[in-house]
Parts: structure tokens; sequence; C-alpha cells
């Protein structure tokens, strides 16, 4: 049954002894999931009676069904139908994946050669020297991999354990601290003056590194977790992912070489694009999570605060102990922090069934909301700390003069 109400018709060969003498009994095991209305009685050549249901909770129960004939005092049982198993079943309006798809169709169409755009004027400014200075010296690639790859995870899963979540909850947050650095990391490393090269960097390796490090771990925490089965890894999202970044960014790179002057417009509008994508991304998250983002638990919520939190603090601690330069561990800690959460989405949906996957869907949704808000929080904090400082220098200026 998937409705609120049901009707069941049951036809009977029994020929009454006298006018109306015969009737229907029916019991429910458990009324929490089904409760009989009423029954009707229709008299023709078969004897017809239809029972009206109401259902209440989703779950399965079992029905028992008697027909009866009074004589006078005496009621006799004529037939019964044992355990009809019925199962109740409720619609719902939103799952999680189709939460995920309500974003207006008109923003998707504006902000995607905006993405483009931004991604190529990106490419203008790689510096290829950059490469070079990682591929002798890796170790901010090498920090932001096993800070996301095997810290994270770990954290995750020893997180979910201490809350005490669901196993399928617990495993939708393990599989989004594993996920790879997001795209809008390098947007970030921008507007708080990172290492830009090194961020699109760190997001291209981090995102090939998935391909093995992700179904590693999905296999190992599903198996501590006690979840049975296969998990399947979208490998052609994560490919895609990957050529998405890539091929606007060599366009703005092979730009830069050839039309120099171009290059140089493209790197003026950089920045004011990067913080119109940034809000827009920040709007159609809490826009397709605005759905489940009532139902969450304390739990979840803290769980969602503290990921990104842990990503950010881990990934800035590491590089600054290994004496990199700020821009560089201000990179590190946004590739650690910001993960592409949609990537364990696709894995849950992919890998459970629909009511386990609407519960472990809950997690990358979460983390994705309060990571755009913490990075909000973040740059408004960076901006006003460095207009605090540029007013007290003019002011120790101009005091100097006087």
């Amino acid at each position: 049954f998937t409705k609120t109400e049901e009707s069941v018709s049951v036809r009977s060969s029994y020929r009454d002894k006298r006018p109306n003498s015969s009737y229907l009994f029916v019991q429910v095991e458990d009324p929490k999931v089904l409760q009989v209305v009423n029954v009707t009685k229709t008299l023709s050549d078969v004897t017809n009676f239809v029972i009206n249901l109401v259902t209440d909770e989703e779950g399965e129960t079992n029905l028992t069904i008697q027909l009866w004939d009074s004589e006078g005092r005496q009621e006799r049982l004529i037939d019964e139908i044992k355990s009809i198993r019925v199962q109740v079943l409720k619609r719902r309006t939103d799952s999680l994946l189709q939460a995920s798809m309500h974003v207006d169709r008109n923003i998707l169409v504006l902000v995607l050669p905006t993405v483009l755009l931004n991604k190529c004027a990106f490419g203008c400014k790689i510096e290829l020297q950059v490469f070079q200075t990682v591929w002798k010296r890796p170790l901010p690639v090498i920090l932001g991999a096993v800070t996301q790859f095997f810290l994270m995870p770990f954290c995750g899963f020893l997180l979910t354990q201490i809350l005490a979540l669901p196993e399928a909850q617990a495993f939708g947050f393990v599989m989004t601290c594993t996920c790879p650095g997001g795209g809008g990391g390098y947007v970030f490393a921008l507007l708080l003056e990172g290492d830009i090269t090194l961020a699109i960097l760190m997001t291209c390796i981090s995102t090939l590194l998935a391909l093995m490090t992700m179904p590693a771990n999905s296999y190992l925490y599903g198996r501590m977790l006690g979840l049975s089965g296969t998990f399947h890894i979208p490998v052609l999202k994560i490919m895609s992912t990957l050529l998405f970044i890539l091929v606007p960014i060599s366009v703005g790179i092979a730009i830069k070489h050839r039309m120099p002057e171009k290059a140089n417009h493209l790197e003026r509008i950089v920045r004011p694009l990067s913080f119109i994508l940034m809000s827009v991304g920040i709007y159609m998250t809490f826009r397709m999570g605005s759905v489940f983002l009532k139902t969450v638990s304390r739990e979840v919520l803290l769980l969602g605060v503290l990921v990104p939190a842990l990503g950010l603090s881990f990934g800035y601690s590491f590089a600054k102990v290994s004496r990199l330069p700020l821009p560089v561990c201000k990179t590190v800690a946004v590739e650690s922090g910001l993960l592409n959460s949609f990537l364990a989405l696709a894995i849950i949906q992919l890998s459970f069934s629909q009511p386990k996957a609407d519960s472990a869907s809950v997690a990358p949704f979460t983390v994705a909301m309060c990571s755009g808000c913490e990075m909000l929080l973040i740059l408004l904090f960076y901006k006003a700390k460095k207009r605090f400082f540029l007013i007290r220098e003019d002011k120790r200026k101009k005091n100097s003069l006087i």
C-alpha cells in the first residue's frame, strides 16, 4: 500500500441461510501500521465485501480475514484466511537525490559559462615555475594528500563512533571525509591571497588520487562500520570533474602565452567573478540542502561544522610546522578543508537502497553547507583584519608626516 486510504475486495460464494446472516471479521496484527475503518457488504450473484483500510506508519503487518454466519444466538466460522502480508510504503515527496535537483535551471545555465570563463581566467594567472618548484619539493601536495585521504577519514570515523551515529549516516560522513579537494578551493585560495597555481595543482592531483584512495577507504571503513555489499565509485564523475578543471585552465595558459594582452583583461575580472561564483555556490548548496536541514540532528550538525574545521586546522598546522611560506600554508589549509562532498553523494546513492541512501546523504550536504559558511566567515574576518591594518598604517604615516 502506498496511499493513505486503501480498500480490499473479498468475494464469497457462500449462500446465507438467512438474509444478511453472514459477515466478515478483519483482524490487523499491528494497528500502528494499518487500521480497519469499516467493512461493507453487497449482494448479487455472489456476496462481495469491501474492507476499507487506513494506513498510518510505514512497515509490514498481517491481516486475518474470517467469514462468519450467525444462526440466532449461535455464530459459526465458515472460512478463514490467515497471514495476508501487507506492506505500507509512504511516498517521499523529496528524497535527498531529488532535493539535489531542486535548483533553478536558469541559474545553472547562467552559472556554467561564468564558471568556465573563471577557470580560463585562473589559467592566465598560473605560473609555470611553481610546477617545477612543486616537482622538486612536493611537500605541500604530500601534506594535503595525507590530510585528505588518511587523517580526515580516520577522524570522521572516530567522531561518528563517539557521537554514536547510525551506520548509514556514519558511512556518509566517512565518505565525505575521504573526498578529494573541491573545485572551490582555488577560488578561496585566490580571495585569501594564497598560491593559486599550487591550489589548482593540488585539486587535480587529489582528484586523481581519489580513484585509488576512495575505493580503499570505502571498503575499509564500510567493513569497520559493519556494512556489507559493494560500494560503487563514480569513476566517470571523478574523471569528468578533472577534465572540467583542466580543459578551461589549459585554454587560459595558452591565451597567456599567445595573447598576453587578452590574458591581462581576464586576470582583472578573476576576483569579482570568483566572489560572485562563491556567493552563488553557497546559495545553491543551501537551496539543495534546505529539504533536510530542518530534520538534521544536533550530532549531525556538529559533525558538519567539525569536518571542514578539522581539515582547515590540520592543513594549516602541518604546513606551518613544516615552515612553508604563508601563501602555501593558506593553500594547503583550504585544499584540506574544502572537500568535493558531492562525490560522496554519488557513492551513497549508487551503493545503498533509497531509505539508507536518504539517511547517509545528509552528511555530504551538511558538510557542504557548513564548509561554505565557515569559509565565508574566514574570508570576512580576513578582509576586515586586512582593512584594519591598512587604516592603522595610514594613520601612522600621517602622524609621522606631522
